[in-house]
């Protein structure tokens, strides 16, 4: 219906077209950070956010179920920033790699920090099987 059209059958009614003024919202998923996975740390001196042997490892552990670098994105928050920041984001999945961070959707995975998987048989386990199901959630 065109605006003039319903502007006079609103005018015909005697309704105050201002009740019925059709607002636009903005899309605020839109205004999000669009990523296929979220990696998320606590700040610390062995971050995987910079270049080095922990951004290396945590890349290949996420290639082993089929993420590529651009399809991850990684950030490092304070731990009372997760559900602001989890506000900017438009993720698939979120991976929290702090055991200071709880998980609050089906799709928030905990698994350990690269630094503590690479000194840890035991956690290698352990993460692959959270891997797993991230690359579930992913299909």
């Amino acid at each position: 219906m065109s605006e003039v059209l319903r502007s006079r059958y609103l005018e015909a009614l005697g309704v105050p077209e201002f009740l019925y003024a059709e607002e636009k919202f903005e899309d605020i998923d839109a205004q999000k950070i669009t990523t296929l996975c979220l990696v998320i740390e606590t700040q610390n001196s062995r971050s995987f956010c910079q270049a080095g042997k922990y951004q290396d490892f945590l890349l290949k552990m996420l290639g082993a179920i089929g993420l590529h670098q651009q399809d991850v994105t990684c950030i490092s928050i304070n731990t009372d920033d997760l559900s602001r920041t989890l506000g900017q984001y438009n993720a698939k999945t979120v991976l929290l790699m702090s055991k200071d961070l709880k998980p609050s959707s089906e799709q928030h995975f905990v698994a350990h920090h690269p630094s503590e998987v690479l000194v840890s048989e035991q956690l290698k386990r352990e993460t692959w099987e959270v891997l797993k199901q991230i690359k579930a959630c992913l299909k």
